[in-house]
């Protein structure tokens, strides 16, 4: 059975899936794929090293979307940043 899958976003990751809704599918999409198990070496996710915390990135295209996951029984992923691939390492 697949976890119930809850995803926040920052305000800047909001402002970011505003212009980019397609962008915002394909990780919506990503991530239940992932929980489910359901060919999850598709995803292509890396822990972020050198940042207090557990963040993640997935990368989607030129796309990168940075989150970490906030409870571990119902899904809580808060999304923190989205952008293009050199910036979005900038801001975080």
């Amino acid at each position: 059975m697949m976890k119930p899958v809850e995803i926040l976003y920052t305000k800047a990751a909001e402002k970011f899936f505003r212009t980019h809704e397609d962008v915002r599918d394909r990780y919506e999409d990503a991530l239940r794929e992932m929980i489910a198990g359901e060919h999850p070496e598709k995803v292509d996710v890396k822990r972020i090293k050198g940042r207090q915390g557990d963040y993640y990135r997935i990368r989607l295209g030129q796309w990168r979307v940075i989150y970490t996951v906030v409870n571990g029984k119902v899904v809580v992923v808060e999304t923190i940043l989205a952008g293009a691939r050199g910036d979005v390492y900038k801001k975080l």
